[in-house]
C-alpha cells in the first residue's frame, strides 16, 4: 500500500513552462488526505521557492528542497544539512577554475535568499530567477550572513556533464550533480533526495515499500532506488528509466497528476 508519493518537479510533475493544473491538484490531495498518503515536493529548488509554488497547499504535503539538504512537514523542519563557510568558500574558488564554466555563473542558496556574485552574468540572473526566491547580487560570497545549504552552476547543454565530472575529480567532501539539462547542484557529498526522503519516511513511520517516487534526472537517481515503486517520465535520462518500474508520458502531457488520481480513486 502507498502511504507517500514523492515527486520531482521540473521535467516531472510541472511541464516545461513550470506550472501544474491547481484545481486537479487540489481534489488529489483531498482524496490522497482520506486515504492516508502524503505528497512531498522533492525538488533542487530552495524551500522558499516550493513554499510559494503550492502557497495554497502547503499545509497537506511536505517538501524535500535543495536536493534533499532541507525537509520540511507539518510546518516543522525536520532535517537539515548545509555547508560550512570553508566548505563553500573552497567550492566556488573551485568553480572557478571550471574550464567548462562561464565566469561567475553560480549561485549561493540559503535559508533567507539566493545569492549572485556581481559579476554574474545578466543572463544567468535572469534565467536563475525563475527557480530562486529572494536572489540578490553581492560584491563578495563570503560575506553573507545567511546559512547556505548548495550551490548550483550553469554550463551549456553540451558541457554539462564535463562539467559536473570535472568537479566531481577534484572536491571529495562536495559531489555535482545533474539537476537539469545545463545545470548542476552542488551539495554535502553524504546528502541527496534519497537522504531527505528518508528523514520524512523516519518521521511519519513510512517503509520504504510503501513509497512511490517520479523523477526525470540524475538528482533524482538515489530517491528512485530507495522508493518501493519508481516511476519515470518519457523525457528522462536513460540512467533514470533504467532504474523505473515503469516509464510513462511526457512531462508536458501532466502524466504525474493523471498517475496520482489514478491511485486517488476508491
Amino acid at each position: 500500500m502507498i502511504k507517500l508519493v514523492a515527486t520531482d518537479m521540473d521535467g516531472t510533475f510541472l511541464n516545461r513552462q513550470g506550472s501544474f493544473d491547481k484545481a486537479r491538484l487540489r481534489a488529489v490531495l483531498d482524496d490522497f488526505a482520506q486515504k492516508g498518503i502524503l505528497f512531498a515536493a522533492a525538488s533542487g529548488r530552495p524551500l522558499l521557492a516550493l513554499e510559494k509554488m503550492f502557497a495554497d497547499y502547503h499545509h497537506q504535503m511536505a517538501f524535500i528542497a535543495e536536493n534533499g539538504t532541507l525537509v520540511k512537514a507539518d510546518g516543522s523542519i525536520i532535517f537539515e544539512s548545509g555547508l560550512s563557510k570553508p566548505a563553500y568558500l573552497d567550492i566556488i574558488d573551485t568553480l572557478l577554475e571550471n574550464p567548462y564554466l562561464s565566469g561567475y555563473d553560480f549561485l549561493l542558496s540559503g535559508e533567507k535568499g539566493a545569492y549572485l556574485h556581481q559579476k554574474a552574468s545578466d543572463e544567468y540572473a535572469h534565467f536563475i530567477s525563475h527557480y530562486y526566491e529572494n536572489v540578490q547580487r553581492v560584491p563578495n560570497l563570503a560575506h553573507i550572513e545567511d546559512a547556505i545549504l548548495k550551490v548550483t552552476a550553469n554550463f551549456s547543454g553540451d558541457t554539462v556533464r564535463q562539467g559536473e565530472a570535472w568537479f566531481n575529480q577534484r572536491v571529495d567532501f562536495a559531489r555535482a550533480v545533474t539537476t537539469g539539462f545545463k545545470s548542476v547542484d552542488i551539495i554535502d557529498s553524504r546528502v541527496n533526495k534519497r537522504t531527505g526522503l528518508e528523514a520524512l519516511c523516519q518521521a511519519f513511520e513510512i517503509d520504504s515499500s510503501e513509497v512511490l517516487a517520479f523523477g526525470d534526472n540524475l538528482n533524482d537517481f538515489e530517491m528512485m532506488g530507495f522508493a518501493g515503486t519508481a516511476i519515470a517520465t518519457q523525457n528522462a535520462r536513460p540512467e533514470i528509466k533504467n532504474i523505473s518500474d515503469e516509464v510513462i508520458g511526457d512531462c508536458d502531457e501532466e502524466v504525474v497528476m493523471t498517475y496520482m488520481e489514478r491511485l486517488a480513486k476508491p
